[in-house]
């Protein structure tokens, strides 16, 4: 007799976020806990990216820096595969997104294993801006001249170059314009301050630095780690509570 198989049992299951640090008090705890020997981002790069600069800001808010490494990566989807692949014992792996990465609803529903929101960072963006080499910033001004220009820029942003007309040429990120911008790809790109500063080009236009969401996900090996720290540091919080004296005052 052929055991028909339901077809619910072929449809996935998000993770339960029970077991997780929540406050940010108890998450530094956890992450400084001798079970999280060491701590791998995986951030888009290269290195002059607002999600670099996201993440390891974030390590030195979560008292961390001495045991974490960002990784620069060549994709969003890279830094998820490696964050899979990286299971090594004690070593707790993080992949890195933003808010406004436009295939960030992709990243959730095609991987419902992996939890992409367990940590959040909310910073000012490192200013967008638009800039070009040197020697082409006087030629800006000039509709004809700017209107066959190229534009290197990740596809998130592209929008605010949008109303110029001009050709855009996708990137990786907003770092990865600037160096193919310096590089002579086109004549100018959607970048950073620090990214446009690192690669010696000029400022055309400043976009702002709003605020924006930085989240660190983490795989199934990554979730068995936080949830095995954290019942550490809870159960020695509690003895040291209990060795407490009743009476401070008289001890």
């Amino acid at each position: 007799m052929i055991e028909s198989v339901s077809l619910t049992a072929k449809l996935p299951v998000f993770p339960p976020a029970a077991g997780l640090p929540g406050a940010t008090e108890t998450t530094r705890r956890v992450l400084g806990s001798r079970v999280v020997r060491s701590v791998n981002s995986y951030a888009l790069g290269p290195d002059g990216t607002n999600i670099i600069r996201a993440a390891t800001q974030w390590h030195v808010e979560m008292s961390i820096a001495h045991k974490a490494t960002v990784i620069p990566c060549s994709t969003v989807e890279e830094s998820i595969m490696l964050t899979r692949a990286n299971n090594s014992n004690g070593c707790l792996s993080i992949f890195w997104t933003c808010a406004v990465y436009f295939r960030e609803n992709q990243v959730f529903f095609e991987n419902p294993d992996l939890l992409p929101f367990t940590f959040w960072q909310i910073l000012p963006l490192d200013e967008m801006q638009l800039a070009c080499p040197p020697a082409l910033a006087a030629e800006f001004e000039s509709a004809t001249v700017c209107a066959g220009w190229r534009i290197l820029t990740h596809l998130s942003p592209a929008p605010l170059v949008k109303s110029l007309g001009c050709e855009v040429i996708e990137a990786r990120s907003n770092a990865d314009a600037a160096v193919r911008c310096a590089a002579g790809e086109a004549e100018a790109c959607v970048t950073t301050e620090a990214a446009r500063l690192r690669y010696g080009l000029s400022k055309l236009h400043g976009f702002g630095s709003p605020d924006m969401f930085f989240f660190g996900g983490v795989a199934p090996h990554g979730l068995a780690l936080l949830r095995q720290a954290h019942e550490g540091t809870f159960v020695s919080t509690n003895q040291a509570q209990i060795r407490l004296p009743l009476n401070p005052v008289a001890a």
